[in-house]
């Protein structure tokens, strides 16, 4: 027990360096101390690739980092929770493959900056587990999701000034990664499932 308290503590701290990390930057650039201008994901340009790293890290306003900050703290905590193995294979994939998605596949019009594709991703990954997995503590972790969360879909539709591209390429990352670790951080069968199990074997074990 106290092992998994550790374990929880040391996810809480992790998150919230995270968080951390993106005021931080947003405030130094706030405040002109650094310019994040040339950090952002354009697609299509040479110059824009270094965004696919660092563009999640920065943030247009206070609305766009503060409407970010407490999906991220709630999602990614429920992550490497509940899938502490996977945990950072699947998060280091997100954010590679739905940064570089977004370079291949986005429009050159315009630059993408926030974490929000991230957070897509790893609310993709949580919900897709549920219906990959089908254990009881995926399917909650699912439906917890799918129910706090749900409100997100609306952030695949095309708008002005959002970069509803980093969402879409970041839940279909989430999906993905969570089809391949599909039978990584299995829980154990709860008791019923055993019993129901040995059922199994006395029926078929049967001599003639």
């Amino acid at each position: 027990m106290a092992e998994e308290k550790m374990s929880f503590a040391k996810s809480v701290v992790l998150v919230f360096g995270l968080v951390a990390v993106l005021w931080i930057v947003f405030l130094l650039q706030y405040f002109g101390i650094i310019n994040t201008d040339a950090y952002g994901n354009w697609p299509h340009h040479i110059e824009g690739l270094k965004g696919i790293i660092f563009s999640p890290f920065i943030h247009g306003s206070f609305e766009h980092l503060i409407s970010n900050t407490l999906p991220i703290l709630v999602l990614l905590t429920v992550l490497l929770n509940a899938y502490p193995s996977t945990a950072l294979y699947v998060l280091v994939f997100i954010h590679i493959a739905s940064g570089s998605l977004v370079w291949f596949l986005a429009p050159d019009n315009g630059v993408h900056i926030g974490i929000s594709g991230i957070i897509y991703g790893i609310a993709g990954f949580l919900v897709a587990s549920g219906l990959f997995r089908k254990d009881r503590t995926s399917i909650t972790i699912a439906l917890f999701v799918a129910l706090s969360y749900g409100s997100m879909v609306v952030g695949f539709i095309p708008e002005k000034g959002v970069s509803w591209q980093s969402h879409l390429y970041g839940a279909i990352s989430g999906v993905l990664i969570a089809f391949v670790f599909r039978k990584k951080d299995l829980p154990p069968p709860h008791e019923f499932e055993l019993e129901k199990t040995e059922d199994e074997k006395h029926f078929f074990d049967t001599t003639t």
